[in-house]
């Protein structure tokens, strides 16, 4: 990383921005199976899955929003079994970001449990 530091909120936004469409896909695919399957329960579990990816929709475009009002930019320029490599350009300075495959899937599992805490049936 060059120059300026980061604070803690840049740093959620950017992990928010390259995690939250990995959540997506999770539950998609996820609920692309439950249909398939075609279970007893199926019909609850595709309408959680639903509310649960407008939710993660919602957040995808308050992500991006607030990355373009920052005018960051976030480019993704290496990647291996291991990890991806993102370039953030914030105010004038680089900085290189790691995101560690292991950590991401760990933070995917905890955004996935929070999102569904947030599903309600009203």
């Amino acid at each position: 990383m060059n120059g300026q530091s980061m604070s803690d909120e840049e740093y959620s936004l950017i992990r928010d921005y390259i995690i939250l469409p990995f959540v997506k896909n999770m539950v998609k695919n996820n609920m692309d199976k439950i249909k398939a399957e075609g279970m007893t329960l199926s019909e609850l579990f595709v309408k959680s899955s639903k509310r649960a990816l407008e939710l993660i929709e919602d957040d995808i475009n308050l992500s991006r929003r607030n990355v373009g009002r920052l005018k960051m930019q976030i480019t993704k320029v290496k990647q291996n079994d291991d990890s991806e490599e993102y370039e953030v350009r914030l105010r004038g300075y680089v900085h290189n970001i790691t995101l560690q495959r292991h950590v991401a899937k760990r933070e995917m599992a905890t955004m996935r449990d929070a999102y569904i805490a947030r599903v309600d049936f009203k």
